[in-house]
């Protein structure tokens, strides 16, 4: 029996961002990207205001995919947050849980990277700030057709994730975790990565990659022998 990968993706960025895995994983790993809405396939579909509003949205659509087949989670920063909290709300809800979460490049819940309110920001600023994370926010800059479409959907994810962190309650998960966190990455320091141990129950591994915040593109190598170390030990 196949493992199910469930993939989330990171701030303004669709499923897309997780179909050359295909090429790279086992055949024992089954890839389904998530896609969330107003973007990709459900652009035009209402965004999101809240974490707990985007995790209903996915709640309702990974339902009738969770049977007896093995499944993990794999979330990239803001995808990371929510592949988490959607696994609070299996748990609550008695379905059956991930075998492994792959929390990549985000901060655990109550930690947070910077003070300001970004998505409170004029676009143009809003902009300025987030391309300097690199990714595809740089080509915003100079195709103001796709900011205009873009820049609404970055800053809702970041008014998610922005409303979201620093929550206190840790809740804690029967399943194994592995963080990845890039050495350079100015958003997520190493010993933040290390702060996720608290909310698992299971085993726990902290993984650095080389690069900043998007080693999941420049490491994707890397990233999927992690993905698959941790998940052919299931079969």
């Amino acid at each position: 029996m196949k493992i199910r990968l469930f993939t989330i993706p990171y701030s303004g960025s669709t499923a897309s961002v997780y179909l050359s895995w295909n090429r790279l994983l086992s055949e024992k790993i089954e890839l389904v990207p998530l896609e969330l809405p107003g973007r990709g396939k459900r652009f035009g579909s209402k965004l999101c205001g809240s974490m707990s509003e985007l995790i209903e949205d996915l709640y309702s659509c990974i339902q009738s995919q969770i049977d007896e087949q093995p499944y993990a989670i794999y979330g990239h920063s803001l995808g990371g947050l929510v592949a988490y909290e959607l696994s609070v709300k299996l748990m609550e809800c008695g379905y059956q849980l991930p075998v492994h979460l792959f929390l990549s490049g985000c901060n655990p819940p109550h930690l947070r990277y910077g003070e300001e309110n970004l998505h409170m920001l004029p676009d143009e600023l809003f902009l300025k700030e987030i391309v300097k994370l690199g990714g595809t926010a740089q080509e915003l800059q100079v195709n103001p057709e796709m900011m205009r479409i873009f820049v609404p959907i970055i800053k809702s994810d970041y008014r998610i994730y922005e409303l979201y962190a620093g929550k206190e309650k840790v809740v804690q998960l029967p399943v194994d975790f592995s963080v990845l966190a890039g050495r350079s990455d100015p958003l997520m320091p190493l010993e933040n990565g290390q702060a996720w141990e608290q909310y698992t129950r299971g085993s726990f591994r902290l993984i650095q990659m080389q690069g900043g915040h998007f080693f999941i593109h420049d490491q994707l190598d890397k990233v999927i022998d992690a993905v698959e170390s941790a998940l052919l030990v299931h079969k």
